[in-house]
């Protein structure tokens, strides 16, 4: 039978890196499918994949992932594709990775360069514990193959880091993906090596104290200096909407328990005027009040999951002044009430 994506996944217009689309094929090839067959049923030329900074129409990716999915029709497609794509085939932001010299600093490493390889989505990271988390956020309006794409992602960190030469090894605390829950069970969890959630608010991987501070064999610093100088030379760096959101993000985390969390006090502690702030998250297609509500629920979930906070407390962090009003705006976001979202993930 023929799996395919929601509908509200295709045919968008953005344009993407031609590396990922280069990952995919590789991936393909490790997996025993006719990765060239594929390439064609896509209508992607050869040529197209050529240059070094090409970039392809999202519907080209749709399409390689629905030919895929036809040869393979298994729900865990998208996470073996991610395990099994080759090392090196995202070029210096893999290297840059690898010459980093702990786990946490080639996540940051990741972070600082991701958008080379990937437009429209950013890597957020946060410290959870004496641990971390990646978080992958989807800056304004989501692009294409959200789902699919986060969990391919989030595949390919866990691959990447399982084969890396590390003091410890590496393994996830738990996976959490936006996709929803398939209708029976999968290997997602065997896969992964990591409790897996579906229907998150958004996709992301906690990694234990010893796995996120463990060193890197392959550690050279003077390849990172190289590599990161040469990236930011190219461009490749930190700028842009998502930048903003992340950074808008991280003064809602301190501001949002204080109730001080307004777009002029976001403003003003980004260094900006409330007025540029609201006009450049416009032009990035989303808005304050949009991703204060993204991060609220994205929070809650990962405050409830955790186990640690009463309720009430847990509404009080995300900014509300009372458990009432966090109440609805809960049921607003997962259509049920905190106690059962919490008792249909035990």
């Amino acid at each position: 039978m023929r799996q395919r994506f929601p509908a509200a996944i295709l045919g968008g217009v953005l344009l993407l890196p031609a590396v990922t689309a280069r990952a995919l094929l590789s991936a393909f090839r490790v997996l025993g499918l006719d990765a060239d067959a594929i390439r064609d049923a896509a209508a992607i030329r050869p040529e197209e994949l050529e240059p070094l900074d090409a970039l392809l129409p999202d519907v080209a990716f749709t399409r390689l992932y629905e030919e895929a999915f036809r040869r393979a029709p298994r729900e865990e497609l998208p996470t073996e594709i991610g395990l099994a794509v080759p090392f090196g085939t995202f070029g210096h932001v893999d290297y840059l990775a690898a010459s980093s010299e702990t786990v946490e600093a080639a996540m940051h490493a990741l972070a600082a360069h991701f958008r080379s390889v990937a437009h429209g989505l950013v890597l957020e990271l946060q410290e959870v514990g004496a641990g971390g988390e990646v978080r992958l956020i989807h800056p304004g309006a989501p692009g294409p193959l959200p789902a699919v794409g986060d969990e391919f992602t989030l595949a390919v960190l866990v691959g990447r880091f399982r084969a890396a030469d590390a003091e410890a090894p590496f393994r996830a605390a738990e996976v959490r993906l936006s996709r929803p829950a398939p209708p029976r069970p999968t290997r997602h969890a065997a896969l992964l090596g990591a409790p897996v959630r579906f229907g998150c608010s958004v996709s992301a991987l906690t990694v234990p104290p010893a796995a996120w501070r463990a060193r890197l064999r392959s550690a050279d610093p003077a390849l990172t200096e190289v590599l990161r100088r040469l990236a930011e030379r190219l461009e490749l760096g930190p700028s842009g909407a998502g930048d903003l959101e992340l950074a808008v993000r991280a003064r809602l985390r301190a501001l949002l328990p204080e109730g001080g969390a307004d777009a002029r006090t976001v403003a003003r502690a980004l260094g900006m005027s409330e007025r540029t702030l609201h006009r450049r998250l416009h032009e990035a297609g989303g808005s304050f009040r949009t991703v204060v509500d993204r991060f609220r629920e994205a929070e809650s979930e990962r405050l409830l999951a955790a186990g640690r906070l009463a309720l009430a407390e847990v509404a009080l962090r995300v900014g509300f002044s009372d458990q009432t009003a966090w109440n609805r705006a809960f049921r607003r976001w997962k259509g049920m009430a905190p106690t059962d979202w919490v008792a249909a993930r035990r």
